[in-house]
């Protein structure tokens, strides 16, 4: 009897922390976030530099926008990153703070000749219209189209901006699961074509003019780079969490932190 005491108050103990992160009642600041992986990479500095600084716990997990949409919801998660625009359904439970702006970068093997093309060829490879790289200055060889799971937030983003719905996405398309997982896909097929978060941007890759312009910070504050978004945290509406950690996000340090991951710092609102 004695063991089972011992084992159900371990169950217990478990399903607690499960249920997502407080503030303790010493007043340090425990919570895990999750959601978003472009958004994980930057969480996590944030949330390294925030620990050492404030003696806190944040910890980050994963899992896709959606995911983390779900998890605040459920309580799962304190806070919730989400790398696309709420939804209707959606925001009337949850708010939303926008932490940083991010270009999403269309990326091509590096042997590619291309470096250019416009928004509507890009819908039209998405949906299947263009085939092949020679219909839009390239090599006569087919293209490989590689796209995010269903549930990311960086397809919904790219979808809804290039225009075109999941449903018309081209049938053999190569669907990866996370940000890594498309660049290294891209970089060893010379036919391949991904998008990704401007700052998971790497050197293993090449990056495609969209009208004519490249994605930059300065492109996509002024507007010129279309294909673009913002990073939310989201918390569910009614709840009180420590508000320290969006202050120091918002601090000098903490925009430092966002910019030295290649996204653009935003003011508080």
């Amino acid at each position: 009897m004695k063991k089972l005491r011992i084992t159900v108050w371990v169950v217990c103990l478990l399903l607690v922390s499960a249920c997502g992160g407080r503030t303790s009642t010493d007043g340090k600041t425990t919570m895990i976030i999750g959601g978003s992986t472009s958004i994980q990479p930057l969480m996590e500095s944030i949330a390294e530099a925030f620990n050492e600084k404030a003696d806190a716990t944040v910890s980050i997990q994963g899992g896709g926008s959606s995911v983390g949409i779900k998890g605040t919801e459920d309580g799962t998660f304190q806070i919730g990153m989400v790398s696309r625009e709420l939804k209707a359904d959606e925001a009337k439970q949850l708010k939303e703070t926008v932490i940083a702006l991010d270009g999403i970068v269309v990326i091509v093997n590096k042997d590619n000749p291309v470096d250019s093309i416009t928004m509507e060829q890009l819908q039209q490879i998405y949906t299947g219209k263009i085939t092949n790289w020679n219909q839009v200055g390239g090599l006569d060889k087919e293209i490989a189209v590689v796209s995010r799971e269903e549930g990311s937030g960086t397809r919904d983003g790219f979808e809804s901006i290039v225009g075109f719905t999941s449903s018309e996405l081209i049938k053999n398309s190569d669907i990866q699961n996370a940000t890594g997982s498309i660049i290294s896909d891209v970089s060893v097929n010379e036919h391949g074509i991904g998008y990704i978060s401007l700052g998971s941007l790497s050197d293993n890759v090449k990056v495609l003019k969209i009208n004519g312009v490249l994605p930059s910070e300065t492109s996509v504050k002024d507007g010129s780079y279309q294909i673009q978004r913002a990073f939310l945290l989201v918390e569910k509406k009614g709840e009180t969490h420590d508000q320290a950690l969006f202050d120091y996000i918002f601090s000098k340090e903490g925009k430092k932190l966002i910019e030295e991951h290649n996204y653009i710092a935003v003011e508080r609102k």
